[in-house]
């Protein structure tokens, strides 16, 4: 007992040394994940200060971008808890509601974005100028680059246009699994006779990265050859189980980044020009492409076709 006593003072000075470390290392950096669309420096890069004004509003540090390079690295990363919310895509959203409904887990919508003054986008089947092919029917028996299986401009709605015109994207052509902008170049370069993606994926891949200016000789070499319907933007969303506090104080955010000066210069690098309350059924068109395509979250672990 007598050594006991001894000891006790170091024993609570150790203690006391421990707590203020932990006051001085503060909450947890709010996470946000996003599903990469491009090189997954390119992303953190774009979403880097939208990421720091969540975390600041919602009183957890700087906030930090999780993007890994497959779609399904992010969706895994909201099922295990390890990120707090994340932008999803409109194919992601529609496959992880469906796959974490009655889980901890289950998504919260939380809002949508307007990106280029639009709620809405398009994607493309694009080729080079010179292949001869004019038709969607003329693809068969073509390559075609397509982005990884969850992309919604990269390969759902192209793929849906396909199936739609007779073509089969699993067994009339043969898919080149290519992400983000890579798909233009090899399309460029001959190694693939058609590639698929976002209105505008031509000239972001095409642009110098220093300039920001398209080649506009390598430009004219490739052709749309057909526009998919338009697509919902994308869903912002948190996990179910997100502590209350920090699920309030997201949404409020969200609700304020439209008039926060700090919010809208953290929304320039994306660029959104605001945010607006979710509407779950502009995503019924994408339900209905996943389910004449047989995609659900297990097929994003299946060997890539």
């Amino acid at each position: 007992m007598r050594k006991l006593l001894l000891l006790l003072p170091a024993l609570l000075a150790l203690l006391a040394a421990g707590c203020g470390r932990h006051e001085a290392s503060g909450p947890q950096a709010l996470k946000v994940g996003v599903i990469p669309y491009d090189k997954v420096d390119v992303v953190k890069e774009d979403y880097g200060r939208f990421a720091a004004y969540l975390g600041k509003k919602t009183g957890r540090g700087d906030g930090e971008v999780f993007v890994t390079p497959e779609y399904a690295g992010v969706l895994t990363a909201l099922r295990s808890d390890q990120i707090d919310c994340a932008f999803l895509n409109p194919l992601s959203y529609v496959l992880a509601v469906e796959e974490f409904r009655n889980t901890p887990e289950h998504l919260i919508p939380l809002a949508m974005p307007y990106f280029h003054n639009s709620l809405t986008y398009r994607g493309i089947l694009y080729v080079r100028a010179d292949s001869g092919i004019n038709s969607l029917k003329d693809l068969r028996g073509k390559s075609v680059a397509f982005n990884d299986r969850t992309s919604t401009s990269g390969y759902l709605y192209p793929a849906g246009m396909m199936m739609h015109a007779g073509v089969d994207p699993n067994k009339d052509v043969r898919p080149v699994n290519i992400s983000g902008t890579s798909g233009v170049l090899a399309v460029l370069n001959h190694q693939a006779d058609a590639g698929a993606g976002y209105e505008g994926v031509i000239d972001r891949a095409l642009a110098n990265e220093t300039t920001k200016k398209v080649d506009t000789a390598q430009a004219k070499q490739l052709k749309v050859l057909a526009y998919t319907e338009p697509i919902p933007n994308g869903m912002i969303v948190a996990r179910g189980n997100l502590d209350p506090k920090t699920l309030d104080a997201l949404k409020q955010a969200l609700v304020s980044v439209n008039s926060d000066p700090d919010g809208q210069a953290a929304l320039a690098k994306i660029p959104w020009n605001k945010v607006v309350p979710p509407d779950d059924h502009l995503f019924d068109s994408v339900r209905d492409k996943a389910k004449i395509l047989n995609l659900n979250l297990q097929s994003l672990d299946a060997p890539k076709h």
